[in-house]
């Protein structure tokens, strides 16, 4: 070997062995005829001290330099407490530069010299040197062999699934592959194994978990990129408890033996439903109150003429209590998340001993039962039940960032979801999380025949996600396993026949031998992690991201491709 430690191993126990090192010079101070460098690598640092001999190779030596040293442990004089190998160093007989190093394009160890995102991933290969990087991905090596190990003492089997496969309509854009071999026809990439792990539970693989790769086209955010790791799991003869218990047992190992910290089992439970009408949100963070307020009734018959009449055209009045004077500038804000959400502004007061500015006159019949809310500022909107809880619930959580309450640990399980969504885009109804997903048993009475839209939208499904901090880290559903009610979804959600038979073909025609109850669900690692960590970004968890609108920096991609390739393909661009 090179090396016969690394650079965090040497101790007291050491002193007076012969040793190689070789690492990254993270610095080096020269003093009369001695020059000491501190030598890293991802194990730690280690001091060298080289004597006058080596003084023309080290004299213009940069910083971040490949260097290799030999010589003996020795006890330091002067031990330094805040480096694991602090009692000890080597003093150099042999000192050899592998690789001298360019002045660095940014500033790696340094947390009081801010550098740009933007230019962190153009430089990933320096940004990763950087110990907080370093330790994500440890962290992440670390997660993925303890999820490993747990699923096989849960009997499961790991199975890899194609990364290759037919479009099918799954919710986002589908990145394609065209063919070669078959021109004007593409691939897909994945964006979730759904159907192949259906598939593997009709084969009889009752225990199915996966560590995979999944891709959708979509628009980047803080905790989305175009390609993702997935902890995918299904299971057969299961019921939606049994998937919960799992999971718990699952994220309950991680914090324990990353983190060590002990999560409070089994996890909370809160319905669909209850988590919109008191937190604004279907992964709602209830670490902190401020939970919204109901006042359809109060303001009915109250004379606040713009509120009475959103009432009676069957809306609702709710709103949240700041517990903070906030100024007008902050108001304003709070004005401007509610224009975002369709509402032309938000009715506000401060409550003291009094109602105080704003629409304090207005609210004057119901002071009695607002003032017993506590004092604060008091944010009202009225109208449509899923849109005001929504955009008080944005307001909940720009309220809790300015008055720092998102703090702590909170893990709790939402379910009962709505097995539609109305699509204002599209007009017509979408799954509330994937067209397999298996409806509430006392819902399936005549495949929803003669049902409203509104009774559509109404209908419960089986599906669950876990929540953590007010992140959704899961997502998880019993199956659909019968092939007319399969069918019945489908048509619900206009996708007929021949398109039903294009796109799902392949599990449709599962159907008709033998299918196993099943359910499953799956996790975002990337995400999960980032939680776990406290980062503010899945970037700062992935060794090369793409930046916030999808570019690769390091490699300047995306990129054209050879003409030579595109013609081979019968791609035309068009430029």
């Amino acid at each position: 070997m090179l090396r016969s430690h690394n650079c965090g191993e040497l101790r007291k126990t050491d002193i007076k062995k012969r040793v190689k090192l070789a690492g990254w010079v993270h610095s080096l101070r020269s003093f009369g005829k001695k020059a000491f460098i501190d030598l890293r690598d991802r194990h730690g640092i280690t001091q060298a001290v080289l004597g006058e001999e080596f003084k023309a190779v080290y004299s213009e030596l940069p910083r971040e330099s490949v260097v290799l040293v030999e010589g003996a442990v020795v006890k330091r004089k002067q031990p330094n407490s805040a480096i694991n190998t602090g009692e000890i160093e080597v003093i150099a007989d042999k000192f050899i530069v592998l690789s001298k190093s360019k002045p660095l394009p940014l500033e790696i160890f340094n947390p009081d010299i801010k550098t740009t995102e933007e230019k962190r991933l153009e430089y990933r290969f320096l940004d990763l040197r950087r110990p907080e990087m370093q330790r994500a991905m440890e962290f992440r090596f670390g997660a993925e062999t303890l999820i490993r190990q747990y699923m096989l003492l849960k009997d499961f089997v790991e199975i890899e699934t194609p990364f290759m496969s037919r479009p099918t309509p799954e919710g986002a854009r589908d990145f394609l592959v065209p063919s070669r071999s078959f021109k004007g026809k593409f691939w897909a990439l994945p964006q979730s194994p759904q159907i192949y792990k259906q598939l593997l539970m009709v084969a009889g693989f009752d225990k199915y978990f996966q560590i995979v790769r999944c891709f959708r086209d979509e628009d980047l955010r803080a905790d989305r990129q175009y390609e993702f790791t997935q902890i995918d799991i299904e299971t057969s003869f299961s019921e939606e408890s049994d998937i919960q218990e799992l999971s718990e047992g699952l994220i309950s190992l991680l914090y324990a033996q990353l983190l060590g910290i002990k999560l409070k089992r089994p996890f909370k439970q809160m319905s669909w439903e209850h988590a919109i009408d008191l937190y604004g949100s279907d992964k709602p963070d209830t670490r902190f109150g401020i939970e919204l307020i109901e006042l359809t009734d109060e303001l009915r018959e109250s004379g606040f003429k713009i509120i009475e009449k959103q009432i009676r055209a069957d809306g609702i009045a709710k709103a949240i209590l700041i517990p903070e004077e906030l100024t007008r500038k902050e108001t304003k804000a709070m004005e401007k998340i509610a224009k975002d959400y369709g509402f032309p502004g938000v009715a506000w007061t401060w409550i003291q001993k009094e109602l105080k500015g704003g629409v304090a006159e207005q609210l004057e019949p119901i002071k009695t039962k607002l003032k017993k809310l506590g004092k604060g500022t008091l944010l009202i909107l009225a109208g449509d039940w899923a849109r005001v809880c929504e955009a008080l619930g944005a307001m909940r959580l720009a309220a809790a960032e300015k008055l720092d309450l998102r703090k702590g640990l909170d893990v709790l399980w939402v379910t009962d979801f709505p097995l539609f969504k109305w699509s204002q885009e599209k007009q017509r109804l979408q799954s509330g999380h994937h067209p397999f997903t298996l409806p509430k048993p006392e819902k399936l009475s005549d495949l929803f025949e003669n049902l409203s839209e509104q009774e559509l939208l109404d209908i419960r499904s089986q599906a669950f996600d876990l929540v953590i901090n007010g992140t959704e880290v899961g997502g998880g559903s019993m199956r659909i396993t019968d092939k007319k009610l399969q069918e019945r979804i489908f048509e619900l959600l206009k996708i007929d026949r021949k398109t039903a038979k294009e796109k799902f073909g392949m599990l449709l025609k599962a159907f008709d031998y033998g299918v196993p109850p099943h359910g499953g669900i799956a996790f975002g690692f990337d995400r999960l992690l980032q939680v776990m960590l406290g980062k503010d970004s899945i970037r700062d968890v992935i060794a090369f991201p793409k930046n916030k609108v999808g570019r690769a920096l390091m490699e300047d991609g995306p990129a054209k491709a050879d003409q030579e390739l595109l013609d081979e393909l019968g791609i035309k661009t068009g430029d």
